[in-house]
């Protein structure tokens, strides 16, 4: 039993060792806030560029992580943008 569960486990290292990530290269952009806009619309629009699919909580998430410092530290409430606010967005092109 503890050949197997030993076997099973280096099966898994080598097996894994081949993911890489995603294929392409990271684009950074910059997208200045217009009257109307939301996190969420704004996700969408990036999401719809990006070459590695995801949840749009996990993009907004993401977009609020990058600009933490720059924007949203002292907003109140979370995620909150203005029109104006110049937000740095990543996504992944093929």
């Amino acid at each position: 039993m503890k050949r197997i569960v030993i076997a099973g486990l280096i099966a898994l290292a080598v097996a894994s060792c081949g993911n890489a990530g995603p294929k392409g290269h990271l684009v950074t952009e910059t997208y200045t806030v217009k009257s109307g806009d939301t996190l969420d619309a704004i996700s969408l629009r990036y999401m719809a560029k990006s070459a590695v699919r995801r949840d749009v909580r996990e993009f907004r998430e993401g977009i609020i992580q990058e600009n933490w410092d720059a924007v949203f530290k002292d907003r109140q409430p979370y995620g909150l943008i203005h029109p104006g606010d110049r937000l740095t967005i990543n996504y992944w092109k093929e």
